[in-house]
């Protein structure tokens, strides 16, 4: 039976307590078979079991491909306990899933539907393969996730002790407890930042990258830190299309016959990179010569300048991805001398061609 078979894929739909898998074998006539899916505890003996399966099921673990999509947390274990035990994994973001299952004939959802649509993707395409994050950028990830949420906490706390002040019912009790919280929270937000620049400062391959981040002006450490700890370190990215999607600053537009809509940022991404690039945004308009003239130019264009301000925030995570990956620091007269080389490259061929018509 197994040599008419091309590919097989598992796919798996995770939820917090269970796995909903199918597997699916692709046929030399590109006919798809199927077998029955069913559901595994989302846990260590639920991992064993299913291993146990597959095992009957499939020749070599090699000739395996396992699909899950990204859930937050609740895939972790499990895609770990995969790669350690030989198998070819990929996790797949969510908005590449549903893209994919839109151009499927089917109206349900179930997790059973879910896992049968993931095996067919790993079927049909090729897919990255997954491999664990350094540990390094994870723990940073994690360390920006929780001064985000610390940030949050602050400015809820401070509107309260605002409305509090201003009330006619104030009470001081009161008011002292939400200074104290807010003193509390200023003291984790110090302890956090003071762990991220431990974390980097003990790679020295980090701290030389962020450090070419920091170059540019306008972009503080902690800025830097968060997009590479949110990015983890730009890995599976290969171009910056890709990076400016998975942030949600990929432009959007919806016309159909005699409607026009508006262009705007999808904003289907990860909401921890734009909030990071805000403030450093603010910054570089006044204080980066590049990026507010380019400002300047495409503010005018736009119905609000918020709009002109999201495309700077674009520019720097773009600028960021670029001098990560070639390891260089921040030149301020690259345009200049791009356009110079460009000038002199016109004139060349500009000569060439006259000498050659004479």
């Amino acid at each position: 039976m197994e040599h008419h078979i091309l590919k097989v894929a598992l796919g798996v739909d995770v939820s917090k307590d269970n796995l909903a898998v199918c597997l699916c074998r692709l046929t030399v006539n590109l006919t798809k078979e199927f077998e029955d899916p069913f559901e595994v505890s989302n846990d260590l003996p639920g991992f064993k079991k299913l291993i146990r399966w597959l095992d009957k099921q499939v020749a070599s673990r090699e000739n395996l491909w396992i699909v899950m999509e990204s859930t937050g947390i609740y895939h972790e274990a499990f895609v770990y306990y995969l790669y350690e035990a030989g198998f070819n994994v990929s996790v797949m973001q969510s908005g590449r899933v549903k893209r994919y299952a839109q151009s499927l004939d089917q109206r349900s959802k179930t997790d059973a539907l879910d896992s049968r649509m993931l095996a067919m993707l790993g079927c049909e395409r090729a897919l990255p393969l997954w491999t664990p994050p350094d540990p390094i950028l994870r723990e940073l990830k994690g360390l920006s996730r929780e001064r985000s949420f610390l940030l949050k906490e602050k400015q809820i706390e401070k509107n309260r002790l605002h409305a509090s002040e201003h009330s006619v019912y104030s009470n001081k009790r009161e008011l002292r407890r939400y200074k104290q919280r807010l003193k509390l929270i200023a003291r984790q937000l110090e302890e956090i930042e003071k762990e991220m620049m431990e974390l980097i400062n003990a790679s020295s391959y980090l701290k030389g990258r962020i450090k070419h981040l920091e170059s540019i002006p306008g972009i503080s450490f902690v800025s830097a830190a968060t997009v590479v700890g949110e990015t983890l370190g730009f890995t599976g990215f290969t171009n910056a299309k890709q990076l400016t999607s998975y942030a949600g600053f990929d432009v959007v537009l919806k016309e159909s016959g005699a409607y026009k809509g508006k262009t705007r940022i999808s904003k289907k991404g990860n909401k921890n990179i734009r909030r990071a690039l805000y403030m450093p945004a603010m910054t570089a308009v006044r204080c980066n010569p590049t990026l507010k003239k380019f400002y300047e130019r495409v503010k005018p264009t736009k119905a609000k300048p918020m709009i002109a301000l999201v495309a700077v925030e674009r520019k720097l995570l773009v600028l960021m991805y670029s001098l990560w990956k070639n390891e260089i620091n921040y030149d301020p007269e690259y345009e200049q001398k791009k356009t110079a080389r460009t000038e002199v490259l016109a004139a060349q061929d500009r000569s060439n061609l006259a000498l050659t018509s004479s």
